[in-house]
């Protein structure tokens, strides 16, 4: 038997596999499953028995993002205090270093005598853990976790996910430029964007961002709206809304992006409900619990149905209406508000919203738009 051979393709195999996950994750920059992909680079070097990630921050509790599919017998005791004693969770707090952690390295024997180690990851059948804390983005690790059932990792393996840190990192830093200039349209020019956590921190902003609200013309308007949900239409014609991030959205989960955005032209004849007419009745109410800034999870909890269904009704209008983003959806109606000339009529009837914000965020809103008040994304 050769074993050099048999050693050989067996490192040519691993070599191809590691190679077509970091192909997957390159295509997938800026997009919503990019950490899957990324677990799957990850994963090409080191075996597990369960993935994960999570969202550690120095300021908040930990966002347990992936597995996507919800598990309540983990999630609930986790999210109701648990966390307190995930040492993952401590490391982030006192140290904040990206790099590689073993759970079985931060934690000495008394650790597996705790309701944490004895009863919860009993429960989740995690033995040991392996934590990739990427770099921090507003004092904040998206991090990627492999969990092992039986044993532990070995010295062998920690040394390869070290090895492939300085991989992980650079396409974690590309994916937030990538994201962070979503706002780029080939042939156009960028839009103003940033990224926003839900506790109102920003996190990132692209540098037509920087430079508009650096001009004479964001002096004219005040300050940006810092944790307010609004769309507001400045004093120049250009709009400015902040859309929801979804829970599961790694950067910024709960959080919001802010762009400023071009207005539609106006259609002089269209009623202002003519572009729901392609859509089914359920599908139109979706429209418009999205337009009143509720999430798909606050959506689904109104129209007594699941996330799942939600989604699925969204994908579907999304296709009538010939859009592929929420954003897109929020253009489409305030065309046909234009329209209608019904901007004024609208922040009337959306006045009421005004009482959710803060009394200095309603001020820096009004303040900063010069004009009628949009109330048309929400927290999630």
């Amino acid at each position: 038997m050769n074993v050099k051979g048999t050693a050989k393709s067996a490192t040519r195999i691993a070599n191809s596999r590691l190679w077509e996950a970091v192909g997957a994750a390159s295509a997938a920059l800026g997009e919503c499953a990019f950490y899957d992909r990324l677990l799957d680079v990850l994963g090409a070097v080191v075996g597990y028995d369960a993935r994960g990630m999570v969202r550690y921050s120095r300021h908040a509790a930990p966002d347990l993002i992936i597995p996507r599919q919800d598990r309540a017998d983990i999630e609930v005791p986790y999210n109701s205090g648990l966390f307190e004693f995930d040492p993952f969770h401590r490391y982030w707090r006192s140290d904040a270093r990206p790099g590689v952690k073993s759970l079985r390295l931060l934690v000495d024997a008394s650790f597996w005598e705790s309701a944490y180690g004895s009863t919860f990851l009993r429960a989740a059948r995690v033995s040991d853990e392996l934590a990739i804390f990427l770099p921090a983005l507003g004092e904040t690790s998206t991090t990627l976790i492999l969990d092992r059932a039986k044993g532990r990792f070995l010295t062998t393996e920690l040394a390869q996910a070290e090895a492939i840190f300085p991989l992980l990192e650079g396409l974690h830093n590309a994916h937030i430029r990538a994201t962070v200039n979503r706002g780029r349209v080939a042939g156009s020019a960028e839009k103003p964007l940033r990224i926003v956590d839900r506790c109102g921190r920003e996190l990132a902003t692209n540098q037509a961002w920087k430079a508009f609200f650096q001009s004479k013309r964001h002096n004219e308007h005040g300050e940006a709206p810092s944790t307010c949900a609004t769309q507001l239409v400045l004093g120049d014609g250009r709009i400015l809304t902040r859309h929801s991030l979804p829970a599961d959205f790694g950067l910024a989960p709960g959080g919001f992006v802010d762009v400023v955005e071009e207005p539609a032209p106006p259609a002089s004849e269209a009623s202002a409900a003519d572009w729901l007419t392609p859509l089914t009745q359920r599908e139109r109410e979706i429209v418009k619990l999205t337009l009143e800034g509720y999430p798909i999870a606050g959506i689904a909890k109104r129209l007594g149905v699941g996330r799942g269904t939600i989604k699925n009704h969204r994908v579907r209008l999304y296709q009538k209406l010939d859009i592929t983003t929420e954003r897109e959806l929020f253009l489409v109606h305030m065309r046909y508000v234009h329209a209608q000339g019904a901007i004024n009529t609208l922040a009337r009837s959306t006045k009421r919203n005004l009482g959710t914000l803060g009394e200095g965020e309603a001020s820096a809103a009004a303040t900063f738009g010069r004009g009628p008040f949009l109330y048309l994304t929400g927290p999630a």
